[in-house]
């Protein structure tokens, strides 16, 4: 098949995977309302304990191996009140620790190769850590100050004017959305809870597509470029972070990417960082559009999401006493890593599965 016509193709499939994702967001938030009161005062008992919420959010997008995934269903959920905006903050900044777990599991296919597997190894931590880091200075922040919450609130009354559930996005996209999910409807045989499973099912496998076929369009010719001209500054490395990841819609993707080049040495540590960080930013962008279809309070939340990932950059990026932490640390669990290779399928395994889920099921 000629090129141009492949391309032309994939383009189109972006569309219409970018199409259903939607109509699978909308189908989720109708699905929630027609649940009713009882489900909603279900999941915000659930989520009143933020430290569950934020554990439920990496277990959630470890599972899903996306956190555009996990966010574009919260802010599903928000938008039906079933999740208030302060309940969803701690399962967003659970769900930017989660999407870090792939790009651990790529630096495993160079175990086997001792220096290579450090500096792979070092480079997918390195961003667990910022993440992480970013949780543990910016939770107890928000449980006690609300900053996150009330500065996305303000956002969205400064454009919108008020906060309301009610839905305020009119656009022909937008009535065919809601066509695609009443379609959607009609396959579920009349159950609610068979009409929401169908629609996360729609949302996840319709962003897989969207982030496969991106990935084939943008990525194929750009890694000989990454040296010579994305990484030559801190704020050209962070500004492509943030591009690339809205182009592919997946942090998970852009920064594992880099990981195999890490462990070659084409990338050092120090270049991957602010790349690594900017990817956290560009993936915003998907609950921000999946938001669109819905209404100011689904908007708010992905403000919230991009506000935590803003802060984060504001605090420990550009704060001289903390920077190198994320890479200090990185380092020195690579070379325990190199050490002892049960060191990293351990904190894989515990770390990502086995602790979220302990202290979820006895804490909850």
């Amino acid at each position: 098949m000629d090129n141009r016509l492949r391309t032309v193709l994939k383009i189109a499939g972006v569309f219409l995977a970018l199409y259903l994702f939607l109509v699978g967001i909308k189908g989720l938030s109708s699905g929630i309302k027609m649940l009713g009161g009882d489900f909603a005062n279900q999941i915000m008992t659930t989520t009143s304990n933020p430290f569950i919420s934020l554990l439920v959010g990496i277990l959630a997008t470890t599972l899903f191996q996306s956190s555009s995934t996990t966010t574009s269903i919260i802010v599903g959920m928000v938008s039906t009140g079933a999740v208030t905006l302060s309940g969803a903050i701690p399962m967003i900044m659970g769900a930017n620790i989660g999407t870090t777990v792939t790009n651990t599991i790529v630096s495993m296919g160079h175990i086997r190769r001792g220096n290579e597997f450090k500096r792979a190894f070092s480079a997918a931590t390195h961003h667990d850590i910022f993440n992480v880091l970013s949780v543990i200075i910016l939770l107890p922040l928000e449980i006690a100050f609300g900053f996150i919450e009330k500065t996305a609130t303000g956002l969205g009354t400064l454009l919108f004017g008020t906060i309301s559930t009610e839905e305020v996005f009119q656009s022909p996209i937008k009535t065919a959305i809601k066509w695609g999910s009443k379609h959607v409807q009609s396959l579920s045989f009349d159950s609610t809870t068979l009409y929401i499973i169908l629609s996360v099912l729609l949302t996840f496998l319709m962003l897989y597509f969207i982030v496969k076929l991106l990935r084939s369009l943008v990525l194929e010719n750009i890694q000989q470029y990454f040296e010579e001209y994305i990484f030559k500054s801190a704020a050209r490395a962070m500004l492509f972070g943030i591009i690339l990841t809205i182009m592919v819609q997946s942090s998970s993707i852009t920064t594992s990417t880099i990981v195999p080049l890490a462990g070659a040495g084409v990338v050092r540590l120090h270049q991957l960082y602010p790349f690594t960080i900017g990817a956290n930013v560009g993936t915003t962008v998907t609950a921000l559009l999946a938001s669109l279809t819905l209404n100011v309070t689904a908007m708010v939340a992905g403000f919230a999401h991009l506000f935590f990932n803003i802060f984060g950059i504001i605090v420990i990026f550009l704060n001289p006493l903390l920077k190198n932490i994320p890479l200090d640390l990185a380092d020195w669990l690579s070379e325990k890593a190199v050490k002892n290779r049960f060191i990293p399928l351990f904190y894989l395994i515990i770390f990502f599965f086995l602790l979220p889920f302990l202290l979820i099921y006895f804490g909850g």
